[in-house]
């Protein structure tokens, strides 16, 4: 059996399981092409692939790119091929068409470390592709996927101050900013003060919010580690003791091994919407988050398309609360 005949059959295994393999074969074949690149036959396939790792997967990406003669530069295609070859290997080494211990553990590996092929191939993504819609809203889905992440980070074991700067404190301020919706450049000048963990409150921009109860225990689990590295007024500093800058860098890189996302306004946006929904006056939204005209119009036109899809659901609902409903 040689590589493409293994790609055929984890494609009819897909298709036995009712499951859309629309542009597999595509990607597998790309696949096959940068394998013959590497002079890879028949007969070493196997064996090639047993010592595949993150960097190899990696590579691919670059071949597809570079021999797509400027076609491929989109974040989500990218993120197609590299889904494709996970799913791919997952098969290959659960049916022993491959062996490959390292490779499963990378992919196995937690988000925060340093292993994790997805937090790696999303950082290289991240840092070489740009998509046209790269300040979009993000969804629920993406956001929840977001905070399930940033709660696994703030769950580890600091071993340095790399860990840290690069992924405790970006993974916290990701936490607040989907929370609050507050632009970045609020973060670093937000003191200890500003936090009350009596009451778990926390004050910004003159106003005085609750927090949601992880995020209290996050918080309050940072501060023990920081105030034994400085006694600034700042909240969130750096392992040095110094305060952030007001540039995104650790925090929007995180994001990028994450999400492949490095901008933190489609995430403000999705705070922004929320509190839209949620009635909150605009005039009071720009205040708190700090957002200007442009993303409050943005947001706006993105609520006006949600209640008009939904406005005949809203207008029959409304009407059959009439109070002269039952009588009719």
């Amino acid at each position: 059996m040689n590589f493409l005949e293994s790609a055929s059959k984890f494609i009819a295994y897909k298709q036995e399981s009712f499951i859309q393999v629309q542009g597999y074969e595509k990607d597998l074949l790309v696949f096959d092409k940068f394998l013959k690149s590497k002079k890879v036959n028949d007969e070493t396939w196997s064996h090639f692939l047993g010592g595949a790792n993150t960097e190899l997967v990696i590579d691919s990406l670059k071949f597809y790119i570079q021999s797509s003669n400027g076609k491929v530069n989109a974040i989500s295609t990218a993120n197609r091929f590299v889904s494709v070859l996970v799913e791919y290997f997952q098969y290959a080494i659960e049916v022993q068409h491959i062996s490959n211990k390292e490779l499963y553990e990378e992919m196995n590996a937690p988000i925060y470390s340093d292993r994790s092929f997805r937090s790696r191939i999303n950082s290289w993504i991240s840092n070489n592709l740009k998509d046209k819609e790269s300040i979009r809203v993000f969804s629920e889905v993406e956001i929840i996927d977001l905070i399930k992440d940033c709660n696994e980070t703030l769950g580890m074991l600091l071993n340095d101050d790399d860990d840290f700067d690069k992924k405790f404190v970006p993974a916290l301020i990701l936490k607040l900013i989907i929370f609050t919706g507050i632009k970045y450049r609020i973060v670093p000048r937000l003191k200890v003060q500003s936090f009350n963990i009596r009451y778990g409150t926390i004050d910004i921009n003159n106003f005085t919010i609750h927090l949601p109860y992880k995020l209290i225990d996050q918080l309050d689990k940072y501060l023990s580690i920081r105030n034994k590295k400085s006694s600034s007024d700042f909240l969130f500093i750096k392992s040095n003791g110094e305060e952030l800058s007001e540039k995104t860098s650790n925090t929007a890189y995180f994001l990028g091994s994450l999400t492949t996302r490095t901008d933190l306004t489609g995430i403000i946006k999705y705070a922004v919407v929320q509190m839209i929904n949620k009635g909150i006056n605009t005039s009071i939204i720009s205040e708190f988050t700090g957002v200007g005209t442009t993303i409050l119009e943005d947001c706006m036109k993105i609520t006006n398309k949600d209640i008009f899809n939904e406005r005949n659901a809203l207008l029959d609902s409304r009407l059959r609360e009439s109070n002269v409903y039952q009588f009719l």
